[in-house]
């Protein structure tokens, strides 16, 4: 199959200009019913032709004899400068990240610091708290005791049995 040089089949259209196969089928199957794109029976069935003019526009030029060859002095001079711009731009990145880092150390010791200073807060109300129940415990007054004079006498029908007194009859 020899298609003219004007429209090229799918696998040559990839090889020429650096795409895959899939997308240049991708690209056939859009514009399909248009005159970029032509069919052409073959013995295995219909193979597409796509127009080669119509490639370029779409993807432009990658194949090595249309890239130019020798890089001219103004070319390096640029090349240079571009790849200087890289590394500040790198370096300027790096610093960054590092302030980045510091800022969250000195995020992370204020959080701890304050922290601490919550935890010491609830600590003090704590022992505030035990020392008003201290004093509350010495308002109450005390247990009576049982004397001679005042004896204390509990009533059968007042003492609960627990449950294994109840089932067992103890």
């Amino acid at each position: 199959m020899e298609a003219p040089a004007e429209y090229l089949s799918i696998k040559q259209a990839a090889q020429h200009f650096g795409k895959s196969e899939q997308t240049i089928r991708r690209l056939v199957k859009q514009f399909a019913k248009t005159s970029h794109v032509r069919t052409e029976q073959t013995p295995k069935g219909n193979a597409y032709l796509i127009s080669q003019a119509f490639l370029q526009e779409q993807y432009g030029a990658t194949t090595p004899e249309q890239l130019p060859a020798v890089v001219t002095p103004d070319q390096v001079q640029e090349i240079a400068r571009l790849q200087q711009q890289l590394l500040e731009r790198d370096q300027t990145i790096q610093q960054l990240q590092n302030r980045l880092l510091e800022q969250n150390d000195v995020l992370n010791a204020l959080t701890n610091q304050m922290n601490s200073q919550r935890i010491g807060h609830i600590e003090e109300l704590l022992l505030r708290q035990n020392e008003q129940l201290g004093e509350l415990q010495k308002r109450l007054p005390e247990p009576t005791n049982p004397t001679e004079d005042n004896p204390v006498t509990i009533q059968p029908e007042l003492v609960r049995k627990s449950l294994w007194q109840r089932i067992f009859g103890k």
